[in-house]
């Protein structure tokens, strides 16, 4: 019986820790970033997705040339320098992201 009890607690102890890896590991945060290379002009969010392979969703945007924001923008929504983007990611992504982009934006949003 001891046995048996040391195989439950075992397994609730592997249980607990990958439950705490993957909720440390799944946080994301948001962060603003300003469209700054050249590379980018005129390039949709889905290759700029499939270009940088780190997952990141693109909750808003405040287009260069408009004062309009673009709620949920989709994967054919076109990226402009000086575009101002306000993205989702993990933090351990979010360096990767901003160097890929442009530079970090301090625009305040709503």
């Amino acid at each position: 019986m001891t046995t048996s009890w040391l195989i439950v607690l075992g397994e609730f102890a592997v249980f607990f820790t990958c439950a705490y890896w993957y909720l440390h590991r799944s946080r994301e945060c948001s962060f603003a970033v300003r469209v700054e290379r050249d590379s980018i002009e005129g390039m949709t969010l889905g290759k700029v997705g499939e270009l940088i392979r780190r997952h990141f969703t693109v909750s808003e945007i405040l287009a260069a040339d408009s004062a309009k924001n673009v709620m949920n923008p989709a994967d054919s929504t076109v990226l402009h320098q000086g575009d101002h983007l306000l993205i989702k990611a993990r933090p351990e992504d979010r360096e990767a992201i901003i160097a890929f982009l442009g530079q970090p934006d301090n625009m305040q949003w709503i």
